[in-house]
């Protein structure tokens, strides 16, 4: 089973770094792929170029067997649509079980993403809920209807994910770090220390770049 987890990762973070391994440990895999996007399509204002981003998220993952990079969307140099990576994944995976997982803040917003419709046919969704967020039972369900109105089943057990390459859904729970991109520009911007919020290779180059300085 391969599970891809995308985003800006702008910077990335201890807390981007905890959540996949905590993900990797859940979903009973070696592995999970942390895919930043070239040009983000639903967030304004990104701090960082793409390939600065790139260099951030291969330095902090370097000593970290639990994480690899797939920097497709950055070679692909345009607007950064999921449902083209996944075909690339779905072509490059054949029938393997695929799983894409995102917070519940972006899984709210799918009805909105590009082909969303044909999301089913090649991936399945992991929903992991953030640290602190206050979510109701009546949100949950929401979701849970949202998903199943876009082809999404339900799973039942992990093992529904690994026997079929697409088409479940499943919500994890993990205790990641309350730890946000948009807390760690603004300390930088305030001159305020980063320490221990990112690796310190992340750290350096955000020191040695200039980044988000203004």
């Amino acid at each position: 089973m391969r599970v891809i987890f995308g985003g800006t990762f702008d910077p990335v973070h201890i807390g981007h770094l905890r959540m996949a391994n905590e993900l990797a440990t859940a979903l009973s895999v070696a592995e999970v792929s942390l895919m930043p996007c070239y040009q983000a399509v639903h967030k304004q204002g990104v701090g960082a170029s793409s390939q600065h981003r790139l260099n951030m998220l291969a330095l902090a993952a370097e000593r970290d067997s639990a994480i690899i990079l797939d920097d497709r969307e950055n070679r692909r140099t345009k607007e950064s649509y999921t449902i083209n990576s996944l075909r690339e994944l779905r072509q490059e995976y054949g029938s393997e079980s695929l799983c894409l997982a995102m917070g519940t803040d972006s899984a709210q917003t799918l009805p909105s993403w590009f082909q969303v419709e044909a999301f089913s046919k090649l991936a399945h969704i992991i929903v992991i809920s953030r640290p602190g967020t206050q979510y109701s039972q009546a949100a949950e369900h929401a979701l849970v209807s949202q998903l199943e109105t876009l082809g999404f089943i339900q799973a039942e057990s992990l093992n529904e994910l690994k026997e079929i390459p697409a088409g479940k859904f499943m919500l994890v729970k993990l205790s990641a770090l309350d730890i946000s991109s948009t807390y760690i520009r603004n300390r930088i911007k305030q001159g305020l220390s980063i320490r221990y919020l990112v690796t310190d290779a992340v750290r350096d180059y955000i020191c040695d770049n200039a980044l988000y300085q203004n």
